[in-house]
């Protein structure tokens, strides 16, 4: 009995539908889990160039006829099933649809059904090509739950043309070779030697990715014929010939890309596509340091609690000295000097006076110096050539307040200890500490703040590095000694030591 071609077809498309649901679980440890980013845009969408979209692939398999004198029933006494052997071509359009060119070559046998060894008729017939184009569709690549799927179902229907020459025997010898029997009859008026014909392959089967470029495959197909000629016989009503080829395969994808495309799953690129959208979010929404700057605005995402930030969540930095500010114990270094880790000026020599305002940087340690780091002279030259410590009119650095206060800055502690190695280094010198404010406020106001500040420099020496009280003696200018128009210049405390 011949197979039809509606419900074979029919039995490829149920193979089809249930492709999806037949996908295995097994991952190959050496595909990459990274996925591109794909903007919806049509523009942007995933191309086929990306990846390898040519295949090859050599087959060999048996052949088994179902015509007049034979039937496809495997379990017939009188099957005979030959070697065919062939070749395809196939060009991918997308990862589940090709066009495929194929190359079939092999040769058919049967008894008459029935009869079995004492067969009252046989044939033999030599395909010499079968050369078809084919729509492929593989079904499977298309996984929810796979990232990389190694195992896809495939199916495949088309069209070609078919060469091939039929011998009829009885009993072992030949009765029509290239000729055609009709109903038991030979008709010698009718030669088929080297006979085309179209054919129509159609067939199934699974494929299994063994490493990147190398898949096999197990294939059952139908090659459907227009003629009734394929086995040489002719009965009354009978349908056209075809036959089976049952076939095991390898696949070779051509190219240099990373991926055949037919092993690509889409459902990769859209899970990655929401994952990327996900993370978005969740960095529009974020903010782990809770400075008001979403995580993925966030330049210093690990700002600490409390601290000011500019608009893309670095820390303020008022002076732009490259330390911001929570860990800057100068805050406002004059802009373009150099500063240590801390955000303290550089003070080469360590005279006290910042580099950025030294005149002098190179001062001899334990030297004098003035607001501005120059070297302040110390009297007549020695018998050994260098100058007495003792002074008159000496000048030590001076020490700023901020408006209305009295507090010394955390920033002048270097510079008050510079002063007191000066003074522990000349015990035989007495020095004048004397307050000085702005013009602000009235002169009796400013008389009292300035001693306020005299008398807090003086505290801190003695408690801090041990100068003795009876060596400092304080007094307050008021506003009656200013040095410049600018108020904060005039906010402060001066040094001089006392003849």
């Amino acid at each position: 009995m011949k197979i039809s071609l509606p419900l074979f077809i029919s039995m490829l498309l149920i193979c089809g539908s249930n492709s999806v649901l037949a996908q295995t679980e097994q991952t190959t440890s050496s595909e990459t889990t990274q996925s591109a980013k794909v903007s919806l845009k049509s523009g942007n969408m995933p191309k086929a160039g990306k990846y390898k979209t040519w295949d090859i692939a050599l087959h060999g398999g048996l052949m088994v006829p179902n015509t007049d004198l034979t039937t496809t029933d495997f379990n017939a006494p009188n099957l005979i099933t030959q070697i065919g052997y062939g070749l395809s071509v196939s060009k991918f359009l997308s990862h589940s649809f090709a066009l495929q060119a194929s190359f079939l070559r092999g040769k058919i046998k049967g008894d008459e059904e029935g009869t079995g060894s004492n067969s009252k008729y046989n044939f033999e017939t030599d395909i010499n090509y079968a050369a078809s184009l084919r729509g492929y569709f593989q079904f499977g690549n298309v996984s929810f739950l796979k990232r990389n799927p190694n195992i896809a179902f495939y199916g495949y229907l088309g069209v070609g043309i078919m060469h091939f020459s039929p011998s009829v025997f009885r009993d072992d010898s030949t009765v029509a070779r290239n000729y055609y029997v009709q109903n038991n009859l030979i008709d010698n008026s009718v030669d088929y030697t080297e006979t085309t014909e179209l054919v129509y392959p159609v067939g199934v089967g699974i494929k299994y990715r063994i490493v990147k470029p190398l898949s096999l495959h197990f294939e059952y197909a139908l090659h459907l014929s227009n003629t009734d000629k394929l086995d040489g016989w002719y009965r009354l009503l009978s349908e056209n010939d075809n036959f089976t080829y049952v076939n095991l395969g390898l696949t070779y994808h051509l190219g240099y890309k990373d991926k055949p495309i037919q092993w690509v799953n889409p459902m990769q690129t859209i899970y990655a596509d929401l994952y990327d959208m996900k993370d978005r979010v969740d960095l529009l929404s974020g903010d782990k340091d809770g400075d008001g700057v979403a995580d993925m605005f966030d330049r210093e995402p690990d700002t600490p609690e409390g601290v000011k930030v500019y608009g893309d969540g670095t820390a303020v930095d008022a002076d732009g000295d490259g330390v911001p500010d929570w860990k800057d114990v100068e805050p406002f270094s004059p802009k373009g000097s150099q500063v240590d880790a801390a955000g303290r000026e550089l003070d080469a020599d360590g005279d006290g006076i910042p580099d950025s305002r030294d005149i002098e940087p190179n001062t001899a340690k334990g030297s004098l110096v003035s607001s501005q780091g120059v070297t302040i002279p110390t009297g007549p030259a020695t018998k050994a050539g260098s100058a007495s410590i003792m002074a008159t009119n000496g000048y030590l650095p001076s020490i700023f307040f901020d408006l209305n206060s009295a507090v010394i800055s955390k920033k002048y502690d270097e510079t008050l200890a510079s002063i007191a190695l000066v003074m522990s280094s000349n015990q035989d010198l007495t020095f004048e500490i004397t307050g000085n404010c702005d013009s602000r406020a009235s002169s009796d106001y400013n008389i009292k703040l300035g001693k306020r500040r005299a008398e807090a420099v003086k505290n801190h020496l003695i408690k801090k590095y041990g100068v003795s009280a009876s060596r400092l003696d304080i007094t307050s200018l008021g506003k009656n000694d200013p040095i410049t128009q600018d108020h904060p210049m005039n906010r402060r405390v001066d040094f001089k030591v006392k003849e």
